[in-house]
């Protein structure tokens, strides 16, 4: 191979590379913008399969496109109702939940000085007042948040309604730029799309789970508890879990530790039908991503757009892998983001 034929192979490597940072900047420098577009893209996925259906049974595309906003706004309301107002609640209570965490302290004080821990070293209770103090500046920023959820609501509802029309443009401009690889691509897209719906179905069980078990263990605001048990079921490994921390050190205070061990049991029994029962029936064949990728992009796309990035980890490294599948030049970035030869792994 001549040093022209190296440049060239090098060329190939790089270029592509040099053109994922330049984006990757741009998404960076407009953080604040991108995580909600992302955020109401994968939202339209979602409600753009039930639209989908309901064409499918017979509906016109006008009353399936209505029947899926009145879903969309109801939905929004029994979060707006149920899910913020316990969340406010919950807010109102902290003072009190503070007050026990720090009685609690003071009571295992001369246990912890008779094995050599200093009470004074913990840093628990500074944690929580800080806790505090940021939830106050949230409730101060509320106005921001507002405009946030407005901007998703909206974003969300005029990708809908250009669900149908965008796909086609896409098919068009695929059939130009490489018309062999359009097969291809729509299989690629439609197994992230799947991914995306039976993730959200096995959460939305997740979560439906957690609050009845919540409910009859008598803790409080189980609907908000099994909210955020659907919502962080979309970060792999480890989401799951950091949403039972919270209910189950309320039960601890409100009900005693026998009802934070059974919180803590009753939702590992949910976690482990969701994840190893529901899944596997529903996904027939486990997502192409290595462990270590899947682990690695909640650190970097969480670095890249914070929440939204945590959240939407997953699917964005998977439409990652399934662009760079549909080029020469990039295909051995998505054998790199892929598992071992042989072997299937899922997150």
């Amino acid at each position: 191979m001549n040093s022209n034929q190296k440049m060239s192979e090098v060329s190939r490597i790089l270029i592509p590379l040099a053109a994922f940072v330049i984006v990757l900047a741009g998404m960076k420098a407009a953080v604040s913008i991108v995580g909600p577009i992302l955020f109401s893209i994968f939202l339209t996925v979602i409600f753009g399969m039930l639209l989908h259906w309901f064409e499918r049974k017979g509906f016109t595309t006008r009353n399936a496109f209505i029947l899926t906003l009145a879903i969309f706004f109801a939905i929004l309301a029994v979060f707006i109702v149920v899910i913020a107002g316990s969340f406010l609640q919950l807010l109102s209570d902290l003072p009190r939940y503070q007050q026990e965490l720090e009685a609690s302290l003071e009571l295992i004080s001369p246990y912890l000085i008779s094995v050599g821990i200093d009470p004074s070293s913990l840093t628990l209770q500074e944690i929580v007042t800080s806790l505090s103090i940021e939830i106050g500046s949230l409730i101060r920023q509320l106005w921001n948040i507002a405009i946030l959820f407005v901007m998703i609501i909206l974003t969300t509802i005029f990708l809908l309604f250009e669900a149908r029309g965008f796909s086609q443009k896409l098919r068009i401009i695929i059939e130009q730029l490489r018309p062999g690889d359009l097969p291809r691509f729509i299989a690629l897209a439609e197994k992230n799309v799947d991914y995306l719906i039976i993730r959200t179905e096995v959460n939305l069980a997740m979560g439906i789970g957690t609050a009845v078990i919540l409910a009859l263990i008598g803790v409080k605001y189980a609907i908000l508890w099994g909210f955020i048990a659907f919502l962080l079921g979309f970060i792999p490994y480890i989401g799951f879990w950091l949403a039972v921390i919270p209910p189950m050190l309320l039960a601890w205070f409100d009900l005693g530790p026998l009802a934070a061990i059974l919180v803590l049991a009753g939702s590992g029994v949910v976690n482990l039908m969701a994840e190893y029962l529901m899944f596997p029936h529903l996904a027939a064949r486990g997502l192409a991503l290595s462990t270590a990728v899947v682990f690695i992009s909640l650190i970097f796309w969480g670095w890249l757009l914070g929440g939204f990035g945590v959240l939407l980890a997953v699917p964005l490294t998977l439409s990652v892998q399934m662009i760079c599948e549909l080029f020469d030049e990039t295909r051995w970035i998505s054998v790199l983001l892929g598992p071992s030869p042989g072997k299937h792994k899922r997150p």
